[in-house]
């Protein structure tokens, strides 16, 4: 056995995938020789709380949609950005025109930049949180429990 690990021949990750969750999973776990199993063990050693049924259900692709404090938890373990995922990007990009997340008058702000019409403000002055083209993480206490 060599005294020094083997260089990677692999080509490195890309900074973000175009794949469904349950490919880009597979393909860092694969990367990572990790399983499902152990992710789930590193989740909870880490203090994540994703079931095991729903970490299983995100990595096959099966049940509902993954949630975007879902998707950052993953993220967190596996060492990559949230938007290495594109549900993740994809969220983010469904909250920009969402009025419930950035308020109506930013949603059609930004409605109006997707039309083209770059000539129009992007927030208000008096608002230090309008100059962000994107909401924030998501910052809510999960229920579920590992």
């Amino acid at each position: 056995m060599p005294a020094f690990p083997l260089p990677d021949r692999r080509p490195p990750l890309p900074a973000a995938s175009d794949d469904p969750l349950s490919a880009s999973v597979a393909a860092i776990l694969d990367r990572r020789s990790l399983t499902v199993s152990a992710l789930g063990s590193l989740l909870r050693a880490e203090g994540i709380a994703i079931s095991r049924t729903r970490l299983h259900q995100l990595c096959s692709g099966t049940g509902a949609p993954p949630t975007a404090e879902q998707l950052e938890r993953l993220a967190s373990v596996l060492g990559v950005s949230p938007g290495y995922f594109a549900e993740y990007r994809l969220w983010r990009a469904r909250a920009l025109l969402d009025p419930a997340v950035v308020g109506f008058d930013r949603a059609m702000a930004n409605f109006d930049r997707l039309r083209g019409r770059r000539d129009l403000p992007l927030g208000r002055a008096d608002d230090p949180e309008a100059g962000s083209r994107y909401p924030g993480a998501v910052r809510t206490e999960s229920k579920e429990r590992a």
